[in-house]
């Protein structure tokens, strides 16, 4: 019975927030919920990840694509692991 009462509490007060449009304060727990299902990032964040893109290359043996910094490189190909350099090109 308990339980019945908490779950209408919990719908009026959603179908009160879904009326008024009112926003979690800031700071608060579900301040970052934008009521899509996603967390929304504040922009600081956000734009240290554009800052951090990095080029990817894609293997010569296997075609995975890693960035470039941790690719091995011979003779003008990409490799993702010293044991697919050593293999060497593998025909696609």
């Amino acid at each position: 019975m308990l339980l019945k009462w908490i779950l209408w509490g919990l719908v009026i007060f959603w179908v009160y927030r879904q009326i008024t449009g009112r926003k979690a304060p800031t700071g608060s727990l579900f301040s970052n919920f934008t009521g899509t299902g996603r967390v929304q990032r504040p922009p600081s964040e956000a734009s240290e990840e554009l800052e951090t893109t990095q080029d990817m290359v894609r293997c010569a043996h296997c075609g995975l694509f890693l960035p470039r910094q941790e690719a091995l490189s011979q003779r003008g190909d990409w490799f993702c692991s010293e044991g697919h350099r050593q293999a060497g090109v593998r025909a696609q």
